[in-house]
């Protein structure tokens, strides 16, 4: 499938993000620029691929849906502490590229510390809430009453299991449907997140899950050939042990 209708003409899309056509506009949660050089600070060096695979992802979207807006919902930088030099070009280079093409809208997330060091050189301010045709948009990792909602934070995935051992593992969007929630995959190719066939309730990291039933979440996976349904959580025991 190529979209799944989550609220009013708002919808899930194959590329880990929501896109409202009405007001031609593109929200992705998650990017986490900078997370190849702190693994480096931690002596863990892995190729540095991240920041040139969300790049040629943020063209293709631009591409394909050529939106008048596009919302980041948090992490877009991944250090806590610092802005390294390395994050604020890699940081600096995807902004570049979007405002280039789109407004952006920047929303704060917990990894987010000095990101308007590097946001304010593109006079772009950094809000700790948005709203969009009625829907609040925010990080999700602080509580907030306001419903419908769409957050990130979560990284949710889903791992699917067959009976000789083998697992599939997708990156996934959480549609609570009677709750006005929705969970964004992260748009990091690095970022697996928390694996929703395996979690608790007080394992979630965002205190809007903590106090939902999340159990009764629709499950959407992301993969090369579109999106998948897969219904709700409780209803898939049987493919996930």
């Amino acid at each position: 499938m190529d979209k799944v209708e989550l609220f009013d003409d708002i919808y899930a899309v194959p590329e880990n993000c929501v896109y409202i056509p009405r007001e031609k506009c593109i929200i992705a949660a998650d990017f986490h620029i900078g997370y190849e050089s702190a693994l480096e600070q931690d002596g863990i060096h892995i190729p540095r691929f991240q920041t040139q695979t969300v790049q040629d992802a943020l063209l293709n979207l631009l591409d394909k849906y050529s939106p008048e807006k596009f919302i980041i919902l948090g992490d877009l930088k991944h250090d806590f502490s610092r802005n390294a030099d390395q994050e604020k070009k890699d940081i600096s280079a995807i902004l570049r590229i979007l405002t280039k093409n789109t407004e952006v809208v920047l929303i704060k997330g917990n990894h987010d510390n000095y990101l308007e060091n590097i946001s304010s050189r593109f006079s772009l301010p950094v809000y700790e809430e948005y709203e969009i045709d009625g829907v609040t948009l925010v990080h999700g990792h602080k509580n907030i009453l306001s419903r419908p909602v769409i957050i990130g934070h979560e990284h949710p995935s889903i791992r699917l299991t067959d009976g000789v051992g083998a697992f599939l593992k997708l990156p996934c969007f959480m549609h609570l449907r009677s709750e006005g929630i929705v969970v964004l995959p992260a748009f990091s190719p690095l970022s697996a997140g928390t694996d929703v066939t395996r979690a608790s309730s007080n394992s979630y990291l965002s205190p809007i899950l903590k106090s939902a039933n999340v159990r009764e979440a629709e499950l959407i996976a992301c993969s090369d050939i579109g999106l998948i349904p897969l219904g709700k959580l409780s209803s898939l025991d049987d493919l996930l042990h």
